[in-house]
């Protein structure tokens, strides 16, 4: 069984609170744990956070190997962790997949304030 997952993401994001919201509800087995950035305990929950760009991408943490993830980067993690979604993880790591995913994800990312006129990474 997979362990646990931290996800630290950006609350004061409504693209990102969405995501977190599906993530959560599809999570029957309790496996994501998501923080959002500003909590005062991420960095003591994950101090392998530190120094990351936490604004500009999410960050997930496997809480048993400590491994770090960030951006597009985290969807296996998160399929693996997922029933019923474990099966796309090995689609992801198709060759050229995991780079296009990548640009597709930081494109969204840098743009998701548009909408509500709040600046990015502010």
């Amino acid at each position: 069984m997979a362990a646990p997952l931290l996800l630290a993401y950006d609350a004061s994001c409504s693209l990102c609170s969405r995501a977190t919201l599906w993530l959560a509800r599809q999570d029957r087995r309790g496996l994501l744990h998501m923080v959002p950035l500003r909590d005062p305990d991420l960095l003591a929950l994950a101090p392998e956070l530190a120094g990351k760009p936490l604004e500009k991408e999410i960050h997930g943490i496997d809480l048993a190997t400590r491994e770090v993830w960030a951006g597009a980067d985290l969807l296996g993690p998160v399929a693996r962790r997922l029933p019923g979604w474990r099966w796309v993880a090995p689609l992801l790591a198709l060759p050229g997949l995991p780079r296009l995913l990548n640009h597709l994800y930081l494109w969204v990312a840098a743009r998701r304030f548009r909408r509500t006129g709040r600046p990015p990474f502010a």
